[in-house]
């Protein structure tokens, strides 16, 4: 019973996980290329839209805020991995050469917790940083050009670690399909052991 619902938090916080990012990286570039496709103007950022700053910048923040929604679903989904693989190592069959696929995946869980959390910390404030700088200076080629241009690398850098997460979380998938669970073996009683030796 302990096994089978610590399977189902571990595959539902997995799988949500997983799909989040994945929905992220899809829609990310189809962002970019629609917006770029409409080259909108945004009248409170430049009086001129040179080289489709505007569109560059709005489905810029309109990435930013979707990466910034998923990172708080990706630690609540992380926390319910997290129970899921401490619980199979203490329920799933481990022995023999078992322990190696539950060090995969610990290994694998902790390298996305980490490149999510190094997004959340060190990325995330840089990008809103740049992004406001950008704003606040909008109309000051000299210090927006160089903001906008921050901006839209740590937007890069955001992105790839995106597709890092999705990447580990698929491996995760795919070396979580053999767990079962541990063997409990019930010893029987003496007179009963006797009479399947002699049979």
């Amino acid at each position: 019973m302990a096994f089978s619902l610590l399977q189902i938090i571990y595959w539902i916080s997995l799988s949500t996980w997983f799909g989040g990012v994945l929905f992220i990286a899809i829609a990310a570039p189809i962002i970019f290329r629609t917006v770029k496709e409409n080259n909108p103007i945004l009248p409170m950022v430049l009086s001129v839209n040179l080289e489709g700053q505007h569109g560059l910048l709005l489905a810029g923040t309109i990435v930013s805020n979707l990466i910034a929604q998923l990172l708080r679903i990706e630690l609540i989904c992380a926390a319910g991995v997290l129970v899921g693989l401490i619980g199979q190592w203490f329920l799933s069959d481990t022995s023999g050469q078992n322990w190696l696929l539950p060090m995969l995946r610990s290994g694998m869980y902790f390298a996305a917790v980490g490149f999510a959390v190094f997004d959340w910390r060190v990325i995330w404030p840089q990008i809103t940083r740049y992004r406001d700088q950008y704003l606040e200076h909008a109309d000051e080629p000299e210090i927006a050009n160089p903001a906008n241009d921050e901006f839209n690398r740590y937007q890069r850098e955001s992105e790839f670690l995106l597709r890092i997460r999705l990447a580990l979380l698929l491996g995760l998938i795919l070396f979580s399909s053999s767990i079962t669970a541990k063997r409990i073996e019930i010893p029987l009683p003496a007179r009963t052991q006797a009479t399947l030796h002699l049979s």
